[in-house]
């Protein structure tokens, strides 16, 4: 049997939707957000996620609830392009292949394969 803060860690580390809104006091929906439509908000939490270099799964999440809000690949794409002159082209290559699954297009990278960048990048 699973203790109580073992299950909360667990649902945590699975981006657990329910459990981050108890975390957080929030609904992540975010239907407050003043002048930004849900596909917009999506978006812009993806590209936060990516300029924060976060896990894999939230990136799932993220690209999933831009997807359900209405965004196509092509934004979800557009999102790292307009990120990387911020972000920089590391960060952005880095989360590129996660981002590419969860649109449901696997790149065929060799595991533990970093993208190829300019020097110095």
């Amino acid at each position: 049997m699973r203790h109580e803060h073992e299950e909360l860690l667990r649902r945590l580390a699975l981006n657990d939707e329910a459990a981050l809104e108890d975390v957080l006091g929030v609904p992540l929906g975010g239907d407050g957000v003043p002048g930004l439509d849900p596909r917009t908000r999506a978006l812009v939490r993806l590209a936060a996620l990516v300029a924060l270099d976060a896990d894999p799964a939230s990136y799932q999440w993220a690209v999933a609830d831009a997807l359900a809000a209405g965004a196509g690949d092509e934004e979800v794409l557009g999102v790292l392009v307009a990120l990387a002159p911020v972000a920089g082209l590391v960060r952005v290559g880095a989360a590129a292949p996660q981002v590419a699954l969860a649109i449901g297009h696997d790149l065929d990278l060799p595991m533990g394969r970093e993208p190829d960048l300019p020097p110095g990048r």
